[in-house]
């Protein structure tokens, strides 16, 4: 039995009520904690009986607001806080100014004990700056996933939605968390439980792990054509290693002049300049909502040095790579 199934089996097992605790760090996102506890609410309505049990948890035990100010009373600081059967993690963009090392400590402690562990969006930062990931599996929200691989190298980062590992439960965050959450119930309470939450939710399909997070490109740029959806598939994969032009429009058996008409019929621009348009506006996320240097973001949009991509980012936005990270946290330091 693998260590994965063995864990959620002792939880199937085990005695009613599962109890699960949910650490809130300051500014966390509201969806994501309501998508956990009100999946948790829902079964015990469906199933007639008290299958869950669920607490707050806060560094402190004081209350924490989350990022549209909609705060929670904390039922346990950490370090009072009863056992639980399963702790999950929920923060959001301004996570790293939670750091704590009671909180890495407790972490590290509550796994040493048995419990099951999960994180939502950028929680998995967490766990993995107490060392308990190293050497697995995790699923983080497509515009920290650089930053997290840059930052925790042995950790096994992934782009699926969600992911499980042992006693780790982590989600890329939104409403992905609902699916995490479904899983979980459908392993220690049963698929037909987690189907009935579903349906309350009308939440039409319990979407599976490697589900992609992002919006398809049809969907996103309103793209009906196949072969251009492909091209464009293709350029998002390869934004820090760019194809050239004459290689994209063999992929898909055109000519590179029927490729250029195909994406000014359609998206009203040459594909070079959708192309570039897609590494800037992947530069200017990673810029944003990440600690990479100016060099590794220019790295991972390929570009082949800072002062290369510099010119280019400036001609896009009019401001500097510099400029715009300053203004962001200009930004932030008013929100708070």
């Amino acid at each position: 039995m693998t260590e994965q199934s063995y864990s959620l089996k002792q939880l199937a097992l085990g005695q009613r009520p599962i109890s699960i605790g949910f650490y809130l760090v300051p500014e966390f996102p509201l969806m994501t904690f309501a998508a956990a506890l009100d999946s948790l609410r829902q079964g015990n309505r469906l199933a007639k009986r008290k299958v869950f049990e669920w607490l707050i948890l806060s560094a402190d035990g004081r209350r924490v607001n989350s990022s549209s100010g909609l705060g929670f009373d904390a039922d346990a600081a950490i370090s009072l806080s009863p056992r639980c059967d399963v702790v999950i993690l929920c923060a959001g963009i301004n996570y790293a100014g939670a750091y704590d090392a009671n909180v890495f400590a407790w972490l590290r402690r509550i796994y040493s004990e048995g419990c099951v562990l999960g994180a939502v969006s950028t929680a998995v930062f967490f766990l993995a700056k107490a060392g308990l990931m190293e050497g697995r599996r995790c699923a983080v929200h497509w515009e920290s996933l650089a930053s997290f691989r840059s930052e925790f190298p042995n950790c096994l980062a992934t782009d699926d939605i969600f992911a499980i590992d042992g006693r780790f439960l982590t989600s890329s965050g939104g409403t992905v968390t609902l699916d995490m959450m479904l899983y979980l119930i459908a392993a220690v309470e049963g698929r037909e439980l987690a189907a009935l939450i579903s349906d309350q939710f009308n939440h039409a399909r319990i979407r599976r792990q490697d589900d992609v997070q992002r919006m398809s490109p049809e969907d996103r740029f309103g793209i009906r054509n196949a072969k251009l959806a492909f091209v464009v598939r293709r350029m998002e994969a390869t934004l820090g290693d760019p194809l050239d032009i004459s290689d994209l429009s063999d992929s898909v058996a055109l000519s590179l002049r029927q490729l250029e008409r195909l994406f000014h019929a359609n998206l009203g621009k040459s594909p070079m300049r959708f192309y570039i348009e897609l590494r800037m506006a992947r530069a200017r996320e990673l810029l944003v909502h990440t600690r990479l240097t100016v060099g590794e973001i220019a790295q991972l949009c390929g570009y082949e040095s800072a002062s290369h991509f510099g010119r280019f980012y400036r001609t896009r936005f009019h401001e500097s790579p510099a400029a715009t990270r300053k203004a962001e946290r200009h930004d932030e330091a008013n929100h708070l």
